[in-house]
């Protein structure tokens, strides 16, 4: 579909594609988007979650790392995601007859390689940095529609963090005149946004917490050889060993970090996950399950608590794989007594496909010409369009 045609269009049909921070699924979503920013309006026609093979997975991880990385693991890498990105859009499409020429556009995140938020110097040169791959050119040619992708890196560009991005939608969807709202998203990290009553675009609130599922999965994968808890069912036969909560407590300087902030894998990571097996080698493998996921509440808790402070909030709406962690909802029930602690699903949406729509919505402001990020919770000095745009 030529370009401009796309552009003058007031209607779009387009796809939103992410494989998250877990690394365990791509997510595919299409959608219908009518109308832009704040007047946008979104109709979720289907989903599908493609599970990624474990030796992708491995190798993705692999190269995350720092100290196992190679150039030519990345540079593959690339191009695997991306033509791997592209056979679950054209899986999505046949099997329910949708022709690729019906679609606008499609909007990837791509998979985050490395994220580095602290500015640094080189060659007299202060930059933060990121990196997500699976090139949007190679989605594109290989779809045969329109790409949007590499959105994080304007905002970096202008000294923002590139992160957090779902603010935008979250005020989209959620901002209200006479209700205050915190929404927790809790995926391989965990990430709030603070919507208070009659908001505003610039008022918006929004940062990384801490961890989310990612220390969690990566010890029960040690422990158990399990890919994640369900239902929290190791956590809830262990207890919480004090000793071992304190020692995370200390060993994660980020999590009582002042926003703006972002972080990821480089930080709860292999590294981090060794100093706590090595810290608990005494202790009972379910206590362990249980301290972590206890933990990855008590983050949340301490940003709302330090960050947001004695601000009311109405609701707390919950999103992400932890919204189906037990253990992780009561906890947050307990800590906010006072507030309505529910999940996302209760105002009829699909936590699961929520960042697959938010990439689909940001590459509807893309090809609009408008910006995409939200200043007051990136830490950047203006707004800006975000992504490139990949013809067919």
């Amino acid at each position: 579909m030529d370009l401009i045609e796309i552009i003058r269009k007031k209607e779009r049909k387009v796809i939103g594609v992410l494989s998250g921070t877990s690394v365990d699924a791509v997510d595919v979503v299409l959608l219908k988007i009518k109308g832009t920013a704040s007047k946008t309006q979104i109709q979720v026609i289907d989903f599908q979650s493609f599970k990624i093979p474990s030796e992708m997975k491995d190798y993705i991880l692999k190269c995350s790392r720092i100290k196992e990385n190679d150039v030519r693991d990345i540079c593959r890498l690339n191009f695997f995601i991306g033509k791997f990105f592209a056979t679950c859009i054209n899986k999505f499409l046949k099997k329910r007859r949708i022709s690729p020429n019906s679609i606008d556009i499609i909007g990837s995140h791509g998979q985050t390689i490395h994220h580095i938020p602290k500015c640094q110097e080189k060659f007299g040169i202060k930059t933060k940095s990121t990196l997500q791959i699976g090139d949007p050119s190679v989605i594109a040619n290989l779809t045969g529609i329109t790409t949007v992708g590499d959105f994080r890196t304007a905002d970096v560009a202008v000294n923002g963090d590139g992160a957090p991005l779902v603010p935008f939608l979250d005020y989209i969807l959620f901002a209200e005149k006479r209700k205050s709202r915190v929404l927790i998203n809790i995926g391989g990290i965990s990430n709030l946004t603070y919507l208070k009553k009659n908001c505003r675009i610039n008022d918006v609130v929004a940062f990384d917490c801490g961890p989310g599922n990612m220390l969690i999965d990566a010890l029960c994968k040690v422990y158990f050889d399990k890919e994640y808890d369900k239902d929290a069912k190791i956590a809830l036969k262990g207890n919480v060993d004090k000793n071992l909560f304190k020692f995370i407590c200390r060993l994660d300087a980020y999590f009582k970090t002042r926003p703006p902030k972002s972080t990821g894998r480089e930080h709860y990571g292999k590294s981090f996950v060794k100093k706590i097996i090595t810290k608990s080698r005494k202790i009972p493998k379910e206590d362990i399950i249980r301290t972590v996921t206890e933990f990855t509440a008590y983050a949340v808790y301490y940003n709302i608590i330090h960050f947001i402070k004695k601000r009311d909030i109405s609701e707390i709406l919950v999103s992400g794989g932890g919204a189906d962690n037990v253990l992780i909802m009561n906890c947050l029930k307990n800590y906010f007594r006072k507030s309505d602690v529910k999940k996302l699903e209760y105002y009829g949406i699909d936590s699961a496909n929520k960042e697959a729509v938010l990439f689909a919505v940001l590459a509807n402001e893309t090809i609009s010409g408008n910006p995409g990020n939200v200043p007051s919770s990136t830490g950047a000095e203006k707004k800006v369009i975000l992504g490139k745009i990949c013809p067919a």
